[in-house]
């Protein structure tokens, strides 16, 4: 594990934060870190706490899986490997079958089929559970400028909150191990030639690279600001940070994973009503805890006013406010944001010295991550509880699922399932990539899902059998003596339907 940096203390500190104006300087410098005591030798206060967020960040990476995204992840994985190529169609549907596809995840999507080769599916979550503690370690270390222990759990453990309830094992959780890097980098923390793996990595992980660019970009603006002064370390950042990207446009797809996320912007309308791309409502804990990490970043920039945290902060809160899933990388940037100011306030309890507690923290958190390998190794890796095995089951038997010439009409969420279990011969109505569906199939699933016309649907879809939620307006029509359709199967959460005698589809 890599120690926190350590900074060093100049004797002007002993003045109150207000008493003197610093000088903006670059934070990749070293005279730009905040000035600290020397830590004393060996394991220390801050390096444990530092440890035992690690830890929160295994157990929380390290869940059994049970979302619906992984799934498809991991079908589109072996895919890949099997046939030693990443799809540009989809493979998976019959709603659009053989429209273009781009697998902006494919790297994840190999990591997670190889590492179930090799190992099975206990490796992918301990990996899941290393990406986050990274995570969590990291802004532990970004945080390092506030100095009082109070103020660094506080924004960690805000970010570290949020990440118990989004840090889920998608593609994204690489997209926030590589930004926690990029902070790092920028910070010195990190080389600066270490940009390019990261980026590469970030471009053929997840579409949310794009955000590498603007940081950098609302940081050198916000120096230039600060020190009406061409800000050269920035320009050195950014152009490792080009050269990362031109990097990652060496993989399968070549150069159009760099402007795919772009292309997305176009898909506005089929994200929608996607919960996890609306706007936070502060009915969760993790938005609860973004809330208190913006109020503490702006009670910062009232004690100490930077144009070069103050740009790219507020851009990601903006984000933040935008959509639920823009939480996450928001909390990494306000912590690393919001320590500087906070570190202007008068206090000693900063945890570097050794002694009993720091210990017993580390002790702590070594024991529970024993604890977390073992669940590992002894739970099983899904859980599948709120996916329909059973009617799936059913359906199997009766020939009306994963056949040529069978149309299935389900939820999105299980059209991911059904990829899990079927792979290419799935032939789903419709799963969660929202961003690649026609937006007719999107609204048609709508109309399912909250209320239409539901005969017209199944007659253009050619339905040979539904697979539906036991609840709802769609399940009452389904059960209707009148709609043609007959319930054949049903259980506590799901239904299955056939076309009744002399009905829709004899």
């Amino acid at each position: 594990m890599i120690a926190p940096v350590r900074n060093r203390r100049s004797s002007r500190e002993t003045s109150h934060p207000r008493d003197h104006v610093e000088a903006p300087i670059s934070p990749t410098s070293d005279v730009a870190r905040e000035p600290e005591h020397d830590a004393e030798p060996g394991l220390t206060l801050e390096l444990a706490i530092g440890l035992l967020l690690a830890f929160l960040g295994l157990m929380i990476g390290s869940r059994v899986i049970s979302d619906n995204s992984f799934f498809t992840h991991f079908a589109t994985g072996r895919q890949i490997v099997e046939t030693g190529r990443v799809p540009t169609v989809d493979t998976y549907s019959f709603t659009a079958p053989g429209e273009p596809w781009t697998v902006q995840s494919w790297f994840p999507s190999v990591v997670y089929r190889l590492l179930f080769e090799g190992v099975g599916l206990p490796a992918v979550r301990l990996v899941n559970g290393l990406m986050a503690a990274y995570v969590s370690f990291a802004t532990w270390q970004l945080t390092g400028r506030a100095r009082l222990l109070i103020y660094r759990v506080l924004l960690s453990g805000g970010a570290v909150t949020v990440g118990a309830m989004m840090w889920s094992p998608r593609p994204l959780l690489f997209g926030l191990v590589c930004l926690a890097a990029v902070l790092q980098i920028i910070e010195g923390q990190r080389r600066l030639w270490l940009l390019v793996p990261v980026m590469w990595l970030w471009v053929n992980s997840h579409g949310s690279f794009p955000l590498a660019v603007a940081l950098v970009g609302a940081i050198s603006v916000g120096q230039l600001l600060d020190s009406r002064q061409i800000p050269r370390q920035e320009i050195k950042v950014f152009g490792w940070l080009l050269a990362g990207l031109a990097a990652g446009a060496v993989n399968p797809l070549g150069p159009k994973l760099l402007v795919f996320p772009f292309e997305l912007l176009d898909r506005r309308e089929a994200l929608a009503d996607v919960a996890e791309w609306e706007s936070p409502t502060f009915h969760r804990p993790s938005e609860w805890a973004f809330a208190v990490l913006v109020l503490a970043l702006i009670v910062g920039f009232k004690l100490r006013f930077r144009w070069r945290l103050l740009i790219p902060s507020l851009g990601f809160v903006g984000l933040g406010l935008m959509a639920v899933r823009n939480i996450s990388p928001a909390a990494i940037v306000i912590a690393w944001a919001a320590a500087p100011a906070l570190g202007t306030l008068r206090g000693s309890l900063t945890g570097r010295n050794a002694g009993l507690a720091a210990k017993a923290v580390a002790i702590a958190a070594g024991c529970c991550t024993v604890l977390v390998a073992a669940s590992i190794l002894v739970r099983p890796a899904l859980d599948l509880d709120d996916y329909p095995v059973e009617a799936v089951d059913w359906l199997e038997q009766a020939g009306l699922v994963a056949e040529p010439d069978v149309n299935l009409i389900h939820r999105d969420k299980v059209g991911n399932y059904l990829e899990l279990r079927f792979g290419e011969r799935a032939r789903v109505f419709m799963d969660d990539r929202f961003d690649f569906f026609p937006q007719e199939v999107i609204d048609d699933h709508a109309t399912f899902y909250f209320g239409g016309d539901f005969e017209e649907l199944l007659t253009r879809y050619d339905a040979d059998a539904i697979l539906w939620s036991n609840e709802g307006d769609f399940a009452d029509w389904l059960r209707d003596g009148t709609s043609g359709w007959t319930v054949t199967f049903e259980d506590d959460r799901y239904l299955v339907a056939v076309p009744a005698r002399g009905g829709a589809k004899g």
